[in-house]
C-alpha cells in the first residue's frame, strides 16, 4: 500500500458542511454550493457523510449503484462508488434506506478519506449528518473548515451554538475556521441579526469568531427543483436563491484556505496515532 502523497492531501481543500438539527436545507446548500464551485472551475466532489440517509444522490436526480457505506464495509473501491453528478460535480454518495450500516469509526473515514485525496480534487464538500452525535461527532472534531447552516428560528440558532460549542471545545490552537450560513430567510437584514446574535453569544462564551458566508432568501423556486429533482442552480439559476449560493461560494473561494485545511489535516485528526496509509490510486 503506498503512502499518501502529502502535496495532493493538502491541495484538496476539506469543507464540512453542519447543522444543529434537520430540516434547515444544509444538504440543497452543499450541493448547489459544489456546483457554484465547480462553476468556478474547481474540480469538486461532493461527499454525503450520512451514511444510510443521505439525501445527495436524491436531490442530485441521479442514480449511484454503489455509495459510501460500500466503500466504508469494503464491498467497493472508491473509483466504483463515485458517479458524475449535476453540472460537473463528482458524487459519492451515502445511500438511503440501508438497515445494516458498517461501523463508522475513525480508521474507516482515514481510508476512504485517504482514497479521496489521490484524486487531487480542488474541493471536497462533505455534506455531513444532523447533529452533534453518533457518527457526526468525530467529523465535526476531525474537521478544519466547518459551514454551519441555519435559520433565523431561536431553536435552529441553538442548535447552530452547539455544533460550534462542540468544534471549539478542542485545544484553541487546533480549532477550526467556522462559517455560518442562514438559510430561509425573509430578507438580508433578517439573516444578518440571526447571524449578528449567534455570533456575539460565539464571542462571549466560547471566545470563537464565526465568520458569515452568506445568506440565503426563502425561495419558491428551491422547492419546485427538489420536486424536480434537478439542483437550484441548473433549475433556477437567476432565482434569488441561486444567486445567494453563488455569491457564497465566491466569497468560500475568495478567501484563503486555513494552514492546515487540506486532506491530509482532515486525517490526521480522525485517527491521530495511525500512520497515515491509502490504496493505490485507480489506473496505478
Amino acid at each position: 500500500m503506498a503512502t499518501t502523497p502529502t502535496g495532493l492531501a493538502e491541495r484538496s481543500r476539506t469543507l464540512l458542511v453542519a447543522s444543529g438539527k434537520g430540516g434547515v436545507g444544509k444538504s440543497n446548500l452543499s450541493l448547489n454550493l459544489a456546483i457554484a464551485a465547480r462553476q468556478l472551475e474547481r474540480r469538486v466532489l461532493l461527499l454525503d457523510a450520512d451514511v444510510g440517509l443521505g439525501n445527495a444522490e436524491i436531490l442530485a436526480g441521479v442514480s449511484a449503484p454503489r455509495h459510501l457505506g460500500d466503500v466504508l464495509a469494503g464491498r467497493a473501491s472508491l473509483a466504483e462508488a463515485v458517479v458524475p453528478g449535476p453540472g460537473g460535480v463528482d458524487l459519492l454518495a451515502g445511500g438511503h434506506g440501508m438497515l445494516e450500516l458498517p461501523p463508522i469509526d475513525g480508521l474507516r473515514w482515514r481510508h476512504v478519506l485517504a482514497q479521496v485525496a489521490r484524486y487531487g480534487w480542488d474541493l471536497v464538500v462533505i455534506d455531513g449528518g444532523a447533529g452533534v452525535g453518533g457518527a457526526v461527532r468525530p467529523q465535526l472534531l476531525a474537521a478544519r473548515e466547518v459551514l454551519v447552516v441555519t435559520t433565523p428560528e431561536p431553536t435552529a440558532l441553538a442548535d447552530a451554538y452547539a455544533v460550534i460549542k462542540l468544534v471549539a471545545g478542542r485545544d484553541p490552537a487546533q480549532a477550526p475556521q467556522v462559517w455560518v450560513a442562514v438559510n430561509q430567510v425573509q430578507g438580508a437584514a433578517e439573516g444578518e441579526r440571526a447571524f449578528a446574535r449567534l455570533a456575539a453569544v460565539c464571542r462571549r462564551f466560547l471566545g470563537v469568531e464565526p465568520r458569515c458566508l452568506g445568506t440565503v432568501p426563502f425561495d419558491p423556486q428551491l422547492r419546485r427543483a427538489v420536486q424536480r429533482q434537478v439542483p437550484l442552480l441548473l433549475a433556477a439559476p437567476h432565482s434569488p436563491a441561486a444567486r445567494a449560493v453563488a455569491a457564497m461560494a465566491r466569497r468560500l473561494l475568495g478567501a484563503p484556505a486555513p494552514a492546515t485545511g487540506g486532506l491530509l489535516a482532515y486525517l490526521t485528526r480522525l485517527w491521530p496515532r495511525r500512520p497515515l496509509r491509502a490504496a493505490s490510486a485507480p489506473g496505478d
